[in-house]
């Protein structure tokens, strides 16, 4: 039988002061954002909260604990097995009655660090125990899971947002009560593109551990449908918060700016890239404080230098590389659409805005937008360092520029550099 796959990393961000001047917080609707997951120990300590990762031994893949429309999982505590990171992660292995027939399922715990309760009750009972023996025994639990109102350790609470292959809703932890935005995605409707795309979002989630930057927690597979369990944002996504209350003043944009600079970094440090960053992606998680998410089109690179050639993101945040169909460096992209977004963010308007595709790629091309004259001297030094018409990275930004801004701490780094497109490798 197949090992369980297992993986995870950390960054700190930049802090930037901020104006007091925010309006009414945005509604808690979260995009795709998201949490919190449960994990089991050995003997009766009971398990980590929010942070680990469940995997199906049989076939290498993510799987559950309990089944939509079957009986739970019996559970079984073994052994303690090592992280990627070489922390200590509690194991057990639970015997599947409703997914796959006569196979196992490891459920890992990714977080060592997190002491939890362990209140015995009289009857010698921990929490964590109850949990699972209302799991496997309860009849009311069991038809929460056959109605869709359970999955896992987890209660729906509410619906956050719909997507072509996808829904979000929030969901508690029965044991950590910790709320988490859990994606679910209908296998049904899953072609092998769309498979790809939850495979390399996984994996680039598990890569991936920054203070700017949503948490995927677990991973969670029935016959019918994934849920990943993600962390929750409750002031949902910052376009909705700008097009609901306005454009920020520049004191917070600094923050927002420097917050998911910091969270791409962090990504091109791995050699992972987004290609889907915009307003509708990052997510308000508290008072000063986003998160980049949404992963679906990123993907990894073998090398610095490697050259992508495949259309992805938003078209008004597409860097002109992407509609001159040639191959592409995936963090030149990332970079340009955060420029976009500095854009957005200071004026509520996007700075190519046109009725067409075919109108808003000659835009882009040219590179004709316009900056108001309110921004400061050095916002609009910014955004045009970012936002350059040329596909050069010496002339769009780089490091040493972000460096020199006077606007940006020194801790606000990101890595773009280019080789001419003939030297690299081509990826997709």
């Amino acid at each position: 039988m197949p090992a369980a796959r297992v993986s995870p990393a950390d960054e700190p961000a930049a802090a930037w002061p901020a104006a007091a001047d925010r309006r009414r917080p945005a509604a808690a609707t979260h995009g795709l954002g998201g949490g919190g997951a449960p994990t089991s120990p050995t003997g009766d300590t009971p398990p980590p909260p929010p942070s680990s990762h469940c995997h199906n031994s049989s076939n290498n893949a993510h799987h559950t604990t309990d089944n939509g429309n079957k009986a739970p999982c019996s559970v079984t505590p073994t052994k303690t097995t090592t992280s990627g990171h070489g922390k200590p992660r509690s194991a057990i292995v639970t015997e599947n009655h409703g997914c796959v027939p006569g196979t196992l399922n490891l459920i890992f715990s990714m977080d060592a660090d997190w002491s939890p309760a362990t209140t015995v009750t009289s009857g010698g009972v921990t929490p964590y125990q109850r949990l699972l023996d209302a799991l496997t025994n309860d009849i009311r639990w069991q038809k929460d899971v056959d109605l869709g109102r359970r999955v896992g350790f987890y209660r729906f609470r509410g619906e956050l947002g719909t997507g072509n292959f996808s829904q979000v809703k929030v969901a508690v932890h029965c044991l950590v009560k910790e709320k988490v935005a859990v994606k679910i995605l209908d296998k049904s409707k899953m072609d092998a593109k769309t498979q790809r795309m939850l495979s390399r979002e996984i994996a680039s989630m598990e890569s991936l551990h920054h203070p700017h930057v949503i948490r995927l927690y677990e991973v969670i597979e029935t016959l019918s449908r994934v849920h990943l369990a993600l962390e929750f944002a409750p002031g949902g996504e910052l376009f909705q918060k700008i097009t609901s209350d306005g454009r920020y003043p520049e004191e917070e944009a600094r923050v927002v700016f420097a917050q998911v600079a910091s969270a791409i970094n962090h990504m091109h440090e791995l050699n992972i890239v987004h290609r889907d960053i915009k307003a509708e992606n990052v997510f308000i998680a508290g008072h000063n404080l986003v998160k980049v998410g949404d992963f679906g089109f990123s993907t990894q690179l073998r090398s610095r230098d490697e050259a992508l050639s495949t259309f992805c993101g938003s078209p008004p945040y597409a860097a002109p590389e992407l509609f001159r169909d040639e191959s592409y460096a995936g963090p030149g992209v990332d970079v340009w659409a955060l420029g976009v977004l500095l854009y957005f963010v200071v004026t509520a308007c996007m700075p190519f805005r046109a009725q067409t595709v075919a109108a808003l790629k000659k835009l882009i091309l040219e590179g004709h937008y316009a900056l108001p004259e309110y921004l400061s001297e050095q916002c609009k030094k910014l955004i045009a360092s970012i936002l350059q018409a040329s596909w050069l990275a010496s002339t769009r930004l780089s490091s040493s520029t972000m460096q020199s801004e006077s606007t940006l701490s020194s801790t606000l780094i990101l890595q773009h550099r280019r080789t001419p497109i003939k030297n690299r490798k081509k990826n997709t």
